[in-house]
């Protein structure tokens, strides 16, 4: 069994040290847990499958929206570079 429970805080820690890009090795020895605590902790905080798909889905339509956005602004842009060519003639 479990020497210790990992507080609330901790858990907080590794989790954000592991979104920054940090070794859950390195993560381990930092805050002095065991590697499979690390591994744990960051697979709780994890979608499960069901919600991937649908966080995936959030994100392409996200996705879809700023292309939208973007291709709206460069055509407004090229209509105002075609209108700076004739102004200049």
């Amino acid at each position: 069994m479990a020497k210790n429970k990992i507080n609330e805080t901790t858990r907080q820690k590794v989790i954000k040290a592991h979104a920054n890009g940090q070794s859950m090795r390195k993560i381990a020895s930092e805050f002095s847990i065991g590697l499979s605590s690390v591994h744990r902790i960051v697979k709780e905080k994890e979608p499960q499958k069901g919600e991937k798909k649908v966080a995936k889905k959030e994100i392409n339509i996200e996705r879809k929206k700023r292309i939208q956005e973007i291709e709206k602004r460069i055509a407004d842009l090229e209509k105002k570079i075609a209108n700076l060519g004739v102004k200049k003639r």
